[in-house]
């Protein structure tokens, strides 16, 4: 059993959220306006892409939930990077649902995405989605000289996926959390031998 699963273990405010997102929102977020419909058309975006939330009642906390307690998080920084919703109402959805979060003094980490070891398998990319997924990855390494895991988790590129770009030899690791895309010689030479 995972314990960092259970409710119980969760901070104060991420136990508000997934309260909000199971349909019972916290006195201090259920006062402010049209609270409750944001949060029930977040949590129905969500489902709509797969990403579900446990009932009211479950002492142990979804994929879904962690997902959307990162998102939350980073949408009330304005930091919407890494949603993998193609609809246009989604991440507007985002960031309506965690600034009433932060209007009801609610905050949610910055880094809750790599906080679980468990949500960032929620964040590896579906088949249709890896060459997606490997090309961001690619390209914010390439765009500095060195990356850090943080740095990949914050556009929705989990560290497992990461491990797994480093194995199929498109990252390199430099030190402990920190990674730079491999030459790209050596990609053309994998990919020929493939």
């Amino acid at each position: 059993m995972n314990f960092t699963r259970l409710l119980a273990r969760r901070t104060a405010p991420e136990r508000q959220v997934i309260a909000a997102l199971r349909g019972r929102l916290p006195a201090r977020l259920a006062a402010l306006p049209d609270a409750g419909s944001d949060f029930v058309a977040l949590v129905d975006l969500a489902a709509q892409q797969g990403v579900h939330c446990f009932a009211l009642q479950s002492p142990f906390v979804s994929d879904g939930e962690v997902e959307l307690l990162a998102l939350l998080g980073s949408a009330q920084r304005r930091a919407l990077v890494g949603i993998r919703d193609d609809r246009k109402d989604a991440p507007e959805r985002l960031l309506r649902c965690g600034l009433l979060l932060r209007d009801a003094g609610i905050w949610l980490p910055v880094a809750q995405a790599g906080t679980d070891k468990a949500s960032s398998a929620l964040s590896m990319p579906r088949p249709e989605q890896a060459g997606l997924a490997r090309a961001r990855a690619l390209s914010l390494a390439r765009s500095r000289q060195v990356a850090s895991t943080g740095d990949f988790i914050g556009i929705g590129i989990s560290r497992q996926y990461v491990s797994r770009l480093c194995k199929e030899g498109h990252l390199q690791r430099v030190r402990h959390g920190w990674y730079r895309a491999a030459p790209i010689a050596a990609e053309t030479r994998l990919h020929h031998h493939s």
